[in-house]
C-alpha cells in the first residue's frame, strides 16, 4: 500500500482531476473529433484507473479538525496503482511549476513565494518517497499512437512555425540567450510527440579570466571568442542550436538526443578545440560542461532544465574543470551530480 498524509492526499486528488481533464481534452476529444468518434480502449482503461485512485484518495475533511494540516485524514492507495500515480505526479509537477513561473517572477516576498510553491513542495516531497523511486512510470497513450505524426502535429497550431531566433547582438555568430527558452519549449513539444528526449549542454570556457589578463579583453573578443563560437556553431550545425550567454558561457540545445549521444557530442567538440587556431593566442581553450537530458514526460519546466544544466556546469568547474558533469539520479537533485567524463 502507498501511505499518504492528509495534505498529500488532498494535493494528489487535485492532480488526478487535472491530469484526467487534460487527458480527456488532449487525447479523447481530439481523437473523437478527427476519427469520427473513435475512443481507444487504452484511454478508457486509464480513465477508469484514475477514477479508482480518486475514490481511494477522496476523503471529506473533518469538521472537528483543529488545524488545516489535519483537515484531510491520511489515506492509502493500493500499490498496483503506483506506476500510474507516478506518471500523474510527474506530469502535474511540471504543470504546476509552469503555472507558478509567471507569478513567481513578480515577487521576492518570502511569504508570497511560499504560498505560490505550497503544492509544488508537497509533490517534491512525494517524489522522494520509496514507492515513487521504485515505481516505473506507466506509459500513457499518446495521440501519435493512433494518428500519423504530421496530422497530430497539425492539431497543435503553436508548433506550426519555428520560433523566431534572434542573433547575439555583440558577435552575431550564435543565437541570443533570449531565444533559448522559446526554442526549448518548441522542441520539447515536438519531441514529446515523437517520444524523444532533448538535451541541454551548458559550456563554460575554463580560466577565462586568465585569457583576459594575459591578452586583454579587446584581443580576446577579437581573436579568441569569434573562432571559438564559429567552431561551436559548425559543430552544432544540423544537430541543434548554440546560444551565447556571456563572454565565457554558452548553451547548446540538442533535440532528439539521449545522454550518451550528447556526451559523445561534447567529447568531439573538446577534441576539436585542441586544433582551434586563434591569432596570436597560443593557449588552447578548454571547457567545463553541464549536461541535462529530459525525456518526453520530464517533470522539469524549461527554466528548471536550464538551471539544472547551469548547476551541472558549476559542478564540473568545481571538480577539476575540463570535464563533463551531469545527473545520475532520476530527480536530478544536488546529490545526484557526478562527473560523467574527465
Amino acid at each position: 500500500m502507498i501511505e499518504l498524509d492528509g495534505i498529500g492526499s488532498h494535493v494528489l486528488v487535485r492532480c488526478i482531476e487535472r491530469f484526467r481533464t487534460n487527458l480527456e481534452h488532449e487525447l479523447g476529444e481530439r481523437l473523437a473529433s478527427e476519427l469520427r468518434g473513435f475512443r481507444p480502449v487504452e484511454l478508457r482503461e486509464v480513465l477508469e484507473e484514475l477514477d479508482v485512485m480518486t475514490r481511494q484518495l477522496a476523503v471529506r475533511p473533518s469538521v472537528f479538525s483543529p488545524s488545516p494540516s489535519e483537515a484531510w485524514p491520511s489515506t492509502n492507495v493500493h500499490g498496483v496503482h503506483a506506476r500510474l500515480l507516478k506518471r500523474v505526479v510527474l506530469a502535474q509537477r511540471r504543470a504546476l511549476a509552469q503555472d507558478m513561473d509567471a507569478p513567481r517572477q513578480k515577487t521576492t516576498h518570502r511569504e508570497a513565494i511560499q504560498w505560490l510553491e505550497r503544492e509544488l513542495r508537497v509533490l517534491d516531497q512525494i517524489m522522494t518517497s520509496e514507492w515513487f523511486l521504485e515505481a516505473r512510470p506507466a506509459r500513457i497513450p499518446r495521440l501519435t499512437d493512433y494518428m500519423s505524426i504530421r496530422f497530430a502535429e497539425a492539431l497543435r497550431p503553436e508548433l506550426a512555425r519555428e520560433p523566431v531566433r534572434e542573433v547575439d547582438d555583440k558577435f552575431r555568430v550564435l543565437a541570443a540567450a533570449s531565444s533559448l527558452l522559446p526554442d526549448l519549449a518548441w522542441y520539447r513539444a515536438r519531441c514529446e510527440l515523437r517520444d524523444a528526449s532533448v538535451t541541454l549542454a551548458y559550456l563554460d570556457i575554463d580560466d577565462f579570466k586568465a585569457f583576459n589578463t594575459r591578452w586583454g579583453e579587446t584581443r580576446v573578443d577579437r581573436d579568441l571568442l569569434p573562432p571559438f563560437m564559429e567552431l561551436l556553431e559548425a559543430h552544432t550545425f544540423a544537430h541543434g542550436h548554440a546560444y551565447r550567454f556571456g563572454g565565457d558561457e554558452y548553451v547548446v540545445l540538442l533535440p532528439n538526443t539521449d545522454g550518451a549521444w550528447a556526451l559523445a557530442f561534447v567529447r568531439r567538440f573538446a577534441r576539436a578545440l585542441e586544433d582551434l587556431r586563434c591569432p596570436g593566442i597560443d593557449r588552447k581553450p578548454t571547457v567545463s560542461v553541464g549536461l541535462v537530458t529530459v525525456g518526453p514526460d520530464g517533470f522539469l519546466t524549461d527554466r528548471e532544465v536550464l538551471a539544472r544544466a547551469d548547476r551541472a556546469k558549476a559542478f564540473a568547474k568545481q571538480n577539476g574543470k575540463h570535464c563533463v558533469a551531469g545527473y545520475a539520479g532520476e530527480l536530478m537533485n544536488e546529490a545526484d551530480l557526478v562527473v560523467l567524463e574527465g
